[in-house]
């Protein structure tokens, strides 16, 4: 049986021990998804919300998943991680993965126009 493959596009972050749970997400994914390709990580100022810091990273490849059961994967990756939302709502993020494209489609408009994005996604694309 020959599963269709996705061509996906992932953004990491995190604002508490940081490096670690950046370290710490990347094993998870590639545990799930074994041949994506990460950025190096850049320290940006926290967007829209007082925290300190954001540690991040892109992440790119392909996963047989759908849509749905790839967002599902993620989010359980977040949640084993121990990411939860009382804490973001006090500024505090263990790890945040989104899904910045899924094949052809752009998801997350707002987070394309950020400097380390095109920054990241840049040097992703000249591996």
């Amino acid at each position: 049986m020959n599963q269709q493959t996705h061509y996906i596009l992932l953004a990491l972050g995190s604002n508490i021990a940081a490096e670690q749970n950046i370290d710490h997400a990347k094993a998870r994914l590639l545990t799930v998804f074994p041949q994506l390709q990460f950025s190096r990580s850049l320290i940006t100022p926290a967007i829209g919300i007082v925290s300190p810091p954001f540690t991040n990273c892109l992440a790119e490849g392909y996963c047989s998943m759908q849509l749905e059961e790839l967002l599902v994967a993620l989010k359980n990756i977040e949640a084993e991680m121990g990411s939860v939302s009382e804490e973001r709502k006090k500024g505090i993020v263990k790890i945040d993965i989104d899904l910045l494209q899924f094949d052809g489609t752009k998801r997350k408009a707002d987070d394309w126009s950020r400097d380390y994005i095109q920054l990241l996604l840049k040097e992703l694309s000249g591996k």
